[in-house]
């Protein structure tokens, strides 16, 4: 009777020391498709946020050389394109830009560096999301490429990345951004997606290969720091259950799990309650009423543009009310 129930849960307490979050801080986001869920989230608390102008992307390479494009804001031309399968396509980014008309495709691309790098330039915060340490090497030009894009196999050479190649194709490249924009911070997670088309002992390499990564670029850069998304899966949520049918993305369960342990380390008090007031307002838009007529729904509308006026005077230039 005596006897302490023991805990079956390794609870991570939130990390001190995490970038804290305003309102009105504008952020940029690349990666996987991890940074993709916390990216969503930031844009339905109506943060200004970038996610992905290169689309997802995994391999540390690819989103090194995606930051250096950004950085210089340097467009790609018609020669960065490749023709296979009736599409256009880029090595540098996901099978979402390609399309079957070069100067369209190319305009696509241009358009999202073009917003990326504007992003960049006014962005509080950077979070970076790394995916796998193994990667495509395209034989003919040497590139890790971002997306294989269905070339034939023999095209490719896979690899596994170091975690010193990385930091020596990744360091440059921070110390350029942080001696541009001082005040930027910048987050890296791992993600906690599985690679199991890699095998699971090559998923375990890659993913030690990125943590190692990350701790030596936590170490030797004041403005980076590390959050721990991998480690919540995998030693907090720990069970199938948090998983897809497919066994490797998380749940939308997991995602949530994750994401509020991000807001209890980066949301200081004015922060949260910020974010819990969108929420509620966004989830009043979303109401739709059995009766539009009704008194009791005109009654709901204006406690709505109340709360909604208020908000856009709290914060000017902000947008609260129906997306466009």
């Amino acid at each position: 009777m005596g006897e302490t129930m023991q805990s079956f849960r390794t609870i991570l307490p939130p990390l001190p020391g995490l970038p804290q979050i305003q309102p009105d801080d504008h952020l940029l986001c690349l990666g996987s498709c991890f940074a993709q869920e916390i990216g969503d989230r930031f844009s339905a608390g109506r943060w200004s946020v970038r996610l992905n102008p290169f689309g997802t992307i995994y391999h540390p390479f690819t989103i090194a050389e995606g930051l250096l494009r950004l950085l210089e804001g340097q467009p790609f031309a018609a020669e960065d394109l490749f023709h296979y399968q009736e599409q256009w396509h880029s090595f540098a980014h996901h099978g979402q830009f390609s399309g079957s008309d070069q100067t369209e495709t190319l305009t696509a691309i241009n358009q999202a560096l073009a917003a990326g790098f504007t992003q960049l330039k006014k962005a509080n915060l950077l979070l970076l999301t790394f995916g796998t340490a193994n990667g495509f090497v395209h034989t003919k030009s040497g590139q890790v490429v971002a997306n294989c894009h269905k070339l034939p196999g023999q095209d490719f050479t896979k690899k596994l990345s170091s975690p010193d190649a990385i930091y020596k194709k990744f360091a440059p490249i921070l110390e350029r951004i942080i001696q541009q924009f001082p005040n930027l911070k910048i987050v890296l997670t791992v993600s906690p997606i599985r690679h199991l088309r890699d095998g699971l002992i090559a998923n375990q390499r890659s993913k030690a290969s990125l943590l190692l990564t990350c701790a030596e670029l936590e170490k030797n850069f004041a403005a980076i720091h590390y959050f721990p998304a991998y480690e919540i899966l995998m030693d907090d949520l720990r069970d199938y259950r948090f998983y897809k049918n497919d066994l490797m993305h998380p749940t939308k369960m997991a995602v949530d799990y994750i994401w509020e342990y991000f807001r209890k380390s980066c949301f200081p008090e004015a922060t949260r309650i910020y974010y819990d007031e969108v929420l509620a307002i966004n989830q009043m838009l979303a109401h739709r009423p059995l009766r539009p007529d009704s008194s009791a729904h005109q009654k709901f509308l204006d406690q709505l543009n109340i709360r909604i006026a208020e908000m856009e005077q709290e914060y000017p230039g902000k947008y609260f009310g129906p997306n466009q």
